[in-house]
């Protein structure tokens, strides 16, 4: 009876608060970036119809297939996403009816890079797997070995380019 009662009271608690309560927008700052990031790519469907917008920079990624996918991301530590044991990008692969800033400085380790602010939302909760070539350790792609990397599609429904970037992290950890 008492755990009833307490789960009774626990249950009314979460409704009075809202937690359990799915949110209709998302803005990822310099604060929740990773964090939210992450979240979203294991628990995409909680993401689905919310608004969201973020900062992040162009990336170009081509597959083994010579097939280009612009993807709005930044960089992150190593393990997620890849398993080279290098650090990579975390962010979405951009779906955009106008123009997207193209990609700059994408090999040089520099936060000089094409910024945009997007909004929109995610297309669906499915990942694409997309496979790449590896990399050796100095760098350079290794075209006997592949691995697969999977990205959610961001629908962008607006992107304004960044010209002063300066308060933005280029490498985001937590």
């Amino acid at each position: 009876m008492k755990k009833l009662l307490l789960l009774s009271l626990l249950c009314v608690c979460l409704l009075l608060t809202g937690c359990g309560e799915k949110k209709d927008s998302y803005v990822l700052d310099e604060d929740t970036f990773f964090l939210v990031m992450t979240n979203m790519q294991y628990y995409p469907e909680q993401y689905l119809n919310a608004d969201i917008a973020y900062d992040c920079f162009t990336y170009a990624l081509e597959d083994v297939n010579g097939d280009t996918h612009i993807c709005g991301v930044r960089k992150c530590s190593s393990g997620f996403g890849c398993t080279c044991g290098k650090d990579t990008i975390i962010g979405f692969i951009l779906e955009y009816d106008g123009d997207l800033p193209t990609p700059k400085n994408q090999s040089e380790d520099t936060p000089e890079k094409a910024w945009v602010h997007l909004v929109g939302r995610l297309k669906s909760a499915q990942k694409e797997a997309i496979t790449i070539h590896s990399y050796l350790p100095d760098g350079s792609i290794d075209p006997n070995k592949t691995e697969e990397i999977s990205f959610l599609t961001f629908r962008v429904s607006s992107c304004e380019e960044i010209d002063d970037y300066s308060n933005l992290q280029y490498y985001v950890t937590k």
